[in-house]
């Protein structure tokens, strides 16, 4: 049977994508911190199962890793959990840019490791920032490098491996509780996640084998 993992299931982007995806008719499992958001979710949706980890921590990591290796393999796993601090680099406290590495690129990069070395794959999308991995993005230094760090490894393990279909998918920033409401971006326009997460479940299904979607593109 086809079936999806999620993970950064709880909000955002991660939770319509779920809402999506359940609806088209696939089981999803959705991984995220926010428990009572994934329990919510599962009162809704029969099809949506859950676990709660922390991405910023390598035993939440592990766990995650340890699962995928040790289930049946997903059809499709999702990548959507990522995040960073707002403000000036300096400004900001260390602890808070380690942890926009460690969810935006440390443990995306681990998973990717995993699943090639074991072999246990059919889809893995990766989910960036059609703003963030290719510009300089001002008061989000860490997660701008962490999306830059992303894009580069999606790139590099595509030339290795090009028989395997890894994807990357770059959306304009959106309007979640993610995004600080004084963020510069905003008056630049963001989007819905409800249709950026449908145009994400809809290129999940297409025949772009390991291809790179940016949509929207963000203005500039």
């Amino acid at each position: 049977m086809d079936r999806a993992v999620i993970f950064g299931a709880s909000r955002g982007l991660g939770a319509e994508l779920a809402k999506q995806a359940c609806a088209a008719g696939y089981p999803v499992l959705g991984w995220g911190r926010k428990e009572k958001a994934l329990a919510e979710q599962r009162e809704r949706d029969p099809l949506f199962e859950y676990r709660v980890a922390d991405f910023s921590k390598s035993f939440g990591q592990d766990e995650a890793i340890r699962y995928l290796l040790g289930s049946e393999p997903f059809s499709k796993v999702f990548l959507v959990v990522g995040g960073g601090p707002y403000g000036l680099f300096q400004e900001r406290d260390w602890p808070s840019h380690e942890w926009a590495l460690q969810v935006s690129f440390i443990f995306q990069a681990r998973v990717i490791h995993a699943l090639l070395a074991a072999r246990r794959l059919e889809q893995l999308i990766l989910v960036g920032s059609s703003v963030a991995e290719s510009a300089a993005d001002p008061q989000a230094a860490s997660y701008c490098a962490a999306k830059h760090a992303l894009r580069g490894l999606y790139a590099s393990v595509r030339a290795e491996t090009p028989d395997w279909d890894l994807r990357l998918f770059s959306p304009g920033y959106m309007d979640t509780e993610m995004l600080p409401k004084n963020a510069a971006v905003r008056s630049k326009g963001v989007y819905s996640p409800s249709v950026v997460a449908g145009e994400l479940w809809t290129w999940s299904l297409t025949a772009d084998y390991g291809g790179h979607r940016v949509y929207p593109p963000h203005p500039t």
